[in-house]
């Protein structure tokens, strides 16, 4: 119908894609009765995604129209995340994705990987993936949400005492504002989800923040080598979820968010039990969940995610302390953040500067028992491979990570450093999540450092020049890295100095650490 016809009838033609009545239908009887707007957006995406395995250009058009939204809105957050499938062929009954960090890697994982594409037929959809939080029980691998890595059963389900005893947490009493956050200054604890900012200095920025305030806890840890938050939710779920009522009372905070990683169902499906039966007054829970994008870990990413869009960081300032959730005064705690929180309230500063600042630390690769490592800040590298058991037999130890994708690559000659803030910077690296990855004379350090450039490659949100174009040119540089090394050098100063994020700025570590702290023929 055109123009013409419009004036004979008298009745607007909308243009565009319209959404039909069938899958309106459908997609109502899915997401429910839903308020207009974007903030549960990627709620209902994973709800189609989680049904159908794919979103349609149907159930796009269709959710669009319950919303309230333009298709484009919803078509441009849908194709930002990994773990929604776009477009209108079906995609095999079942998903397979195998991980490729690191630690994965040296456990067979390209093998296996291999091996199963030529194995499954096209009712198996295999796939790269990346960490997965499971480097403890490599390879690992999770198939339609569930894990079929050599993790224990107990694993694959919610944490048994979590639903009896979490009612309890609201019968503690919670210690008054003024004290806690006096207690944590003293402690001067650090944020542990990577930048190590002190926390109160953090809470500090909310001195004369307006109301509705609100705290996110950001549970994405998705460095390649970290799985220190899964292993606190999967073993003492009620003392990270007090540590959240506590900074939620002494911030004065009107709205919590939970943004848990999407590789984690079994922790999702005990926080949708425990959120139901959990109260704190005058305050509203949210859950969501993510969606397969490492660049949510950085806040202000995490931020927009939340509010249903693309996860790109924020030009800063504002900072989200003053302007961040839909313009809300916001602070941002990582999971092992609250743990300590709740630990410090419960035993007072004291006890935790003398036991060394304790934290938790994330081993993998060539060590005999992979785990998470409860150790004081001043713990060195050698020290923890040791209470990790040492390295595998038949292996030298060369190499190691500190801090994840993001921390540098360094040699077995300093395994004499501390895993604290601080140390590795010097050295042009940095601790971060205390991801420790231990590798032997049995890897190619250089193939390593392929592997994270393809991965910070891929993970890019492509929203600044710097990062985008830079993390693709740093991966054809590696191919000759000696040779090309002023160009790395230059490279990595841009991406450094006008990458908006960590991503882009933190993305040259582990080549200038290669070249700064490797022989020539060191593999």
């Amino acid at each position: 119908m055109g123009p013409k016809d419009k004036k004979r009838t008298g009745k607007p033609f909308p243009k565009g894609r319209q959404a039909s009545d069938a899958d309106i239908a459908a997609v109502r009887a899915l997401v429910g009765d839903v308020e207009p707007g974007r903030d549960q957006l990627i709620e209902h995406l994973h709800t189609l995604n989680d049904h159908y395995g794919y979103l349609s250009t149907g159930h796009i058009a269709a959710l669009a129209h319950l919303l309230g939204l333009a298709q484009i809105d919803v078509y441009e957050t849908a194709t930002f995340y990994a773990h929604f499938e776009v477009g209108d062929t079906p995609p095999a009954p079942i998903t397979l994705r195998i991980c490729d960090g690191p630690a994965c890697r040296m456990a067979g994982a390209k093998a296996l990987l291999k091996d199963a594409m030529a194995a499954f037929d096209d009712q198996v959809q295999v796939s790269a993936a990346p960490c997965q939080g499971a480097c403890d029980t490599p390879p690992s691998a999770i198939m339609d949400k569930i894990r079929i890595s050599s993790a224990t059963v107990e694993k694959l389900t919610p944490h048994n005492n979590a639903p009896s005893s979490l009612p309890a947490i609201n019968d503690i009493p919670l210690p008054s504002a003024p004290d806690i956050a006096k207690a944590v200054s003293k402690a001067e604890l650090r944020g542990m989800g990577g930048a190590g900012f002190p926390v109160a200095r953090k809470w500090a920025f909310f001195d004369g923040a307006p109301n509705p305030r609100v705290l996110v806890v950001n549970a994405d840890e998705g460095e390649p080598g970290t799985f220190k938050d899964r292993y606190l939710l999967e073993t003492e779920p009620e003392k990270v979820l007090r540590g959240m009522l506590i900074a939620a009372q002494t911030l004065n905070v009107q709205d919590v968010f939970f943004y848990l990683r999407d590789e984690y169902p079994h922790i999702h499906a005990m926080l949708v039990d425990v959120f139901k039966r959990m109260e704190i007054d005058g305050v509203t829970l949210h859950l969501r969940r993510g969606a397969g994008a490492y660049i949510c870990g950085e806040e202000t990413a995490l931020l927009n995610s939340l509010e249903g869009k693309r996860g790109q960081p924020r030009n800063r300032p504002p900072y989200p302390a003053k302007h961040g959730y839909k313009g809300r005064p916001t602070i941002m705690q990582n999971v092992e953040t609250l743990y300590w929180i709740a630990d410090i309230a419960d035993r007072g500063a004291e006890a935790y500067v003398s036991e060394g600042r304790p934290r938790f630390y994330s081993l993998s690769g060539r060590i005999k028992n992979p785990g998470v490592y409860r150790a004081a800040s001043t713990t060195t590298v050698k020290g923890l491979i040791d209470m990790a058991g040492g390295i595998v037999d038949g292996h030298r130890f060369t190499a190691f990570l500190p801090g994840g994708a993001s921390g540098g690559i360094f040699p077995a000659r300093f395994e004499d450093k501390a895993m604290d803030f601080g140390v590795f910077e010097e050295l042009g690296g940095f601790v971060g999540s205390g991801a420790l990855t231990v590798l032997s004379d049995h890897d190619d350090v250089w193939d390593v450092a392929r592997t994270l450039a393809a991965f910070f490659m891929d993970e890019s949100c492509g929203k600044c020049t710097p990062c985008r174009i830079g993390t693709e040119k740093m991966l054809g540089l590696i191919d000759n890295p000696r040779g090309n090394a002023d160009l790395i050098h230059e490279l990595s100063n841009a991406m450094r100095d006008a990458s908006i994020c960590g991503l882009g700025q933190a993305a040259p570590n582990p080549v200038l650490s290669l070249l700064t702290h490797f022989e020539e023929d060191d593999r």
